[in-house]
Parts: C-alpha cells; sequence; structure tokens
C-alpha cells in the first residue's frame, strides 16, 4: 500500500511544473442500514445489516475514494491518465485498492492518430452512463488501442472516430488455468472495434468485442461452454430537439453480452436503457424506459424520477419510482400482476459545489420465488455524504 501512495505522489511531484496536469476526484461515505424479508414473513427470513457506506455510486463496500490524474505535455502530443479507487479499506483486502485504469497515450499526425498503452479505460466508445458504465477493451493485462480521427471529414460534417483495442481475455483465463498455448490467433480473436460520430443533429457510438476459446466461462461455472460469445455495447443521443427546447435531452444506451456463445442460457445478457429527461433551472423531470433480458427472463420496466431545485439548489427533494413486468413466457411467479416495484425518496443539501449531504429511504417489493408466498421486500436508509475535487 505504501508503494501505490509513493508512486502517486512520485507521479504528482514530477508533474508540479506542468501546467497540463489535471488532478480531480471524490469521496463518498455514509452510514447504511439494510432489511431484507422474504415470503411474507415466514421464520428465518430476516436479514438485516448495518454499515458504513453509500448507495451513490460509491461501489459496494465502505464508500468510495477516488483519485483522476490526466497529464498532456506542453506540445500536446503525450500524456497519460490513471484512475486509482478505493472502495474497501480493511488492510490485506484483496478487493482493496485497484487501477480502474493507467496508461500513456499520443496524439500523432495533427491528432488524426491516437495510441494508448497500457491498462486501459477512458473508452471514446463506451456507454458513458450515467448508471450504466460498460467498455469493452478493459482487460486485466492491459491492451494497445488505435484510434483514428481522419482531417478530411469537413467540420460542419461532423467528428468520426474509429479504431480497434488489442488486447488479452478480459475475463477467466483458461491458458493460464489449463495449461493451453495461447496463439496469435487467440489474440487476434480478442479484439474490441470501435466507432463514434458526432454531429451537431445527434451522437452515435459503439464497441464490438470478438470472442476467443480462452476465456470460455468454465472457471466461473463449471460448465462446459467452448465459446463465451461476443459482446456489444452503443450509447445513441439526439441533439436536435434541445435546440426547440433547451433542456430537453434524449438518449439510449446498453449492451449485449453473450452473442453467438454456444450455452447462450447461461451467457447472453442484455441491457437496454431509453431516458427521457426535460432540466430547466428549476427541475430535472426524467423517466427511463429498460428491456433487460437474461437466461429465458425478459423485463420491461418504466422508471420516472423528479427533483427540484430550492434555493438555487442549496436543497434539492426528489423522487425515484419504478414498476416492471415480465414480458418473456418465463415469469418467476405464475400469478404476478408484476415483477417489482420501488420507490425512493431524497432530501439532498448542496453544501457547496462539489459537496452534498443527502437522506434516502428506499422500498422494493418483488416476485422473488416460484412458490406461494412469492414475495421479497426490501428496504434501506442510507445518510450519505460525497465531496468531489
Amino acid at each position: 500500500m505504501k508503494k501505490v501512495f509513493v508512486l502517486l505522489l512520485a507521479v504528482i511531484t514530477a508533474s508540479a511544473f506542468a501546467q497540463e496536469l489535471t488532478i480531480s476526484g471524490e469521496a463518498k461515505g455514509g452510514v447504511y442500514w439494510e432489511k431484507i424479508q422474504d415470503r411474507a414473513g415466514t421464520e428465518n427470513s430476516l436479514k438485516e445489516i448495518v454499515r458504513l457506506g453509500s448507495v451513490d455510486d460509491a461501489g459496494s463496500d465502505y464508500g468510495r475514494f477516488r483519485l483522476n490524474l490526466d497529464y498532456l505535455n506542453a506540445s500536446g502530443i503525450l500524456g497519460f491518465k490513471v484512475r486509482f479507487n478505493w472502495d474497501d479499506y480493511l488492510k490485506g483486502n484483496p478487493n482493496g485498492p485497484e487501477w480502474a485504469y493507467a496508461f500513456g497515450f499520443g496524439n500523432f499526425f495533427n491528432d488524426q492518430l491516437t495510441l494508448s498503452l497500457g491498462k486501459l479505460g477512458s473508452s471514446p466508445w463506451g456507454t458513458g452512463g450515467p448508471e450504466m458504465w460498460k467498455e469493452l477493451e478493459i482487460a486485466p493485462r492491459g491492451g494497445i488501442r488505435f484510434e483514428y480521427k481522419p482531417a478530411f471529414i469537413p467540420s460542419n460534417a461532423g467528428k468520426l472516430n474509429v479504431g480497434f483495442v488489442l488486447n488479452w481475455v478480459d475475463d477467466v483465463d483458461e491458458a493460464a488455468q489449463g495449461g493451453k498455448e495461447a496463439t496469435l490467433l487467440d489474440l487476434l480473436q480478442e479484439t474490441v472495434v470501435g466507432v463514434s460520430y458526432t454531429h451537431e443533429y445527434f451522437m452515435v457510438r459503439g464497441a464490438y468485442r470478438f470472442d476467443s476459446k480462452l476465456d470460455n466461462a468454465a472457471g466461473r461455472s463449471g460448465q462446459d461452454i467452448e465459446v463465451e460469445g461476443t459482446k456489444l455495447v452503443y450509447r445513441v443521443e439526439e441533439y436536435a430537439l434541445r435546440r426547440l427546447l433547451p433542456g430537453l435531452s434524449i438518449w439510449a444506451l446498453g449492451n449485449f453480452q453473450g452473442l453467438g456463445s454456444s450455452n447462450p442460457e447461461y451467457c447472453f445478457k442484455t441491457v437496454n436503457w431509453l431516458f427521457i429527461q426535460y432540466a430547466p433551472q428549476a427541475f430535472t423531470a426524467q423517466i427511463r424506459l429498460g428491456l433487460d433480458a437474461a437466461d429465458n427472463r425478459t423485463v420491461f420496466f418504466t422508471r420516472p424520477s423528479f427533483a427540484y431545485n430550492l434555493f438555487d439548489g442549496l436543497l434539492v427533494p426528489s423522487i425515484i419510482g419504478a414498476i416492471a413486468w415480465d414480458v418473456g413466457e418465463f415469469k418467476v411467479y405464475a400469478d404476478e400482476p408484476f415483477s417489482y416495484i420501488e420507490f425512493e425518496p431524497k432530501l439532498q443539501v448542496n453544501f457547496a459545489p462539489g459537496a452534498y449531504a443527502a437522506f434516502s429511504y428506499y422500498y422494493r417489493l418483488e416476485y422473488k420465488f416460484p412458490s406461494f408466498p412469492p414475495e421479497q421486500t426490501k428496504q434501506y436508509m442510507n445518510l450519505r455524504f460525497g465531496i468531489s475535487f
């Protein structure tokens, strides 16, 4: 752990006199209480948890400390990007501090070619959030990313970014575990190709990851799965309507995994979300429509939310609700009127730009069991704090 901080200190010190170094990050934490009750209150069905933590995109443990270092030298050609996450502060925890990404890059030929080396992230072809952040070039052994941004396209015609990534398997490494000999073809079969196009009226981007037999999921499941399947992510935004109504935004994003798998019932999953948001200065109103599928189950949901800015954003009350239905042939419980319902009211106080405190209460009723009674209820309360710098 000391080596990590020594390295970070060395990087910051070495770049202290460079005007193009940007340091940013966040710290999030809070107090979390959760209560889960199965099967309408039968004996031994109650589970209650109290711990430190935040549900505001702060990891799944006790909180989150994040540090971003973005550097570009004076010529604007060479630089690096680093993201360091720490979600579990227990000493010696194997899931403790991690480098989310750490790579160097160079912009060549008048920024028409960008070469990135290292543990990749900050993808130009990912979903981009909110809440769903997917990038296909992430791999535990790093990679090499090539981006081509042609200059022959007129500026009024939009911006194009196309490229590919050479990397290693992104999951269980069967070559290491089973003693298999990896070949050049195996490496090429893990290639990611990506494209993004930004126009004044819309934006679209996506990436596709091929699949080799080296990460065939056997290490996770114990099943005999020859081909795990390819992966796809996408994002689409429209920019024309916001010209007519400032504050209006519409975008869609999603991901597919297990395409072409030899065992699609185990490997295939897809998540697809459409957002419609209107956010003038006084409030933010949003509705999200989703279609998620995994195994033999397909779920459609709608998730409206509303937040109001009081006293110039000092106090922000909000509420989020959702209802979902099983729309495929399979239902967890045959007579279910819905798959789940949930709601979460929240009150947030913004002390300053980037500093807040919030309290939320969450309730969810879900049909989880095929037998009667089928319901599971989940509640949590979260007092949380956040600082962005």
